[in-house]
C-alpha cells in the first residue's frame, strides 16, 4: 500500500495544537485531506471564510454597525461570547453589604447600568466591577477619615482648653453665616459642618465676632455667656498684656464700651451678677 500523502512533509515541522508543538504532518487538519490539492482547497476556503466573518479592517462606522449586527448575535449562539442584558436594568446592580447606605447613590446604579448595556458589558462583569468601585471608594473614604482625624487633632492642640468653648462659639457664628434655605443646603451638602478646615477658620474667627456687636445684629441674650464674660473681664482687669487693659483702668471710652458690649451680648438688658453680692441692673430708667 503506498503511503499517504501527507508522509513526505519532514516530521521536524510543527505547528501549536492545543498549546503543545506536533508534527504538522500529524495534525488532523492535514490527515483528513486525501492529497495536497484537496487540502489546499479547504485551506484556502476555511480562509477565505474566516475573513469575510472577521473583516482585518472596517474604516466606516456604519459598516462597523451593520458587521455587529449581522455577527455579534451568531458568536452569542455559538457561546463565543457572552450576550449583554436587553435592557439596563436587568444588570440587576445592587448596594452590597460593605457599601454604606450614605455611600450609594441608586441614580448612580441606574447610570452605571445604561453605561454596562452601551457597551455592551455581559452581566457577569458586573460583580467584578462592583468590588472594584467598592474598594476605590471606601479606600478614598478611609483616607479622608484618617485626614480628618488628624486636622482635628492639630485643631484642638491649637486651641486647647478652649477647643470646646470656641467650637460652639464657632456653632453660633455659622448660624449667622448660612441662613436660607438655599446657604443652607449648600452647607450641608458640601459636608462643611464637619469639615476641619472649615473650622479652624470659623474657629478663629468666632471670638473676634463676638467682640463686635455689629456682626451679631439681633442683640439677643445668650450670644456668649456670662461666664465668657467673666474671664475677659478679669482677663481685662489683670492682664497688662490685654489691648484694653490700660484702657480700663484709666477710664477710657472705647475700654469702657467694650466692656458695655461683652455684658450686652451675654445678658441683653437684665441683670448681671459678677459675683457673689455684685449684680449690675441693666435695665433701662
Amino acid at each position: 500500500m503506498a503511503g499517504e500523502w501527507y508522509e513526505g512533509i519532514p516530521s521536524d515541522m510543527t505547528v501549536e495544537h492545543q498549546g503543545q508543538q506536533v508534527p504538522l504532518r500529524d495534525h488532523s487538519f492535514i490527515k483528513e485531506a486525501k492529497d495536497l490539492p484537496s487540502f489546499a482547497k479547504s485551506a484556502f476556503d476555511a480562509h477565505r471564510e474566516v475573513g469575510s466573518r472577521i473583516p482585518v479592517k472596517i474604516s466606516k462606522p456604519e459598516d462597523v454597525a451593520a458587521w455587529k449586527k449581522e455577527h455579534l448575535p451568531k458568536l452569542y449562539t455559538a457561546g463565543i461570547l457572552e450576550a449583554p442584558p436587553d435592557a439596563p436594568e436587568k444588570y440587576e446592580i445592587k448596594r452590597s453589604d460593605d457599601m454604606p447606605e450614605g455611600l450609594w447613590n441608586e441614580e448612580y446604579a441606574k447610570e452605571f447600568g445604561t453605561t454596562l448595556h452601551k457597551h455592551g458589558i455581559p452581566k457577569s462583569a458586573v460583580p467584578d466591577l462592583l468590588a472594584l468601585h467598592n474598594k476605590a471608594v471606601l479606600g478614598a473614604r478611609k483616607t479622608i477619615e484618617t485626614s480628618n482625624e488628624s486636622a482635628m487633632a492639630a485643631l484642638k492642640a491649637e486651641h486647647g482648653d478652649k477647643f470646646s468653648e470656641r467650637e460652639e462659639m464657632s456653632k453660633r457664628l455659622i448660624g449667622e453665616i448660612f441662613k436660607t434655605p438655599e446657604e443652607l443646603a449648600f452647607f450641608e451638602e458640601v459636608g462643611l459642618g464637619n469639615h476641619p478646615g472649615f473650622l479652624s477658620v470659623i474657629m478663629r474667627l468666632a471670638p473676634l465676632a463676638q467682640q463686635d456687636s455689629s456682626f451679631i445684629k439681633d442683640g439677643k441674650a445668650g450670644v456668649i455667656s456670662g461666664e465668657d464674660v467673666r474671664t475677659e473681664l478679669a482677663d481685662i482687669m489683670s492682664n497688662p498684656k490685654n489691648e484694653h487693659y490700660e484702657g480700663y483702668r484709666r477710664g477710657d471710652p472705647k475700654a469702657l464700651a467694650h466692656v458695655e458690649g461683652l455684658y450686652k451680648k451675654a445678658y441683653g438688658d437684665g441683670k448681671v451678677t459678677l459675683g457673689e453680692g455684685i449684680t449690675i441692673d441693666r435695665k433701662p430708667a
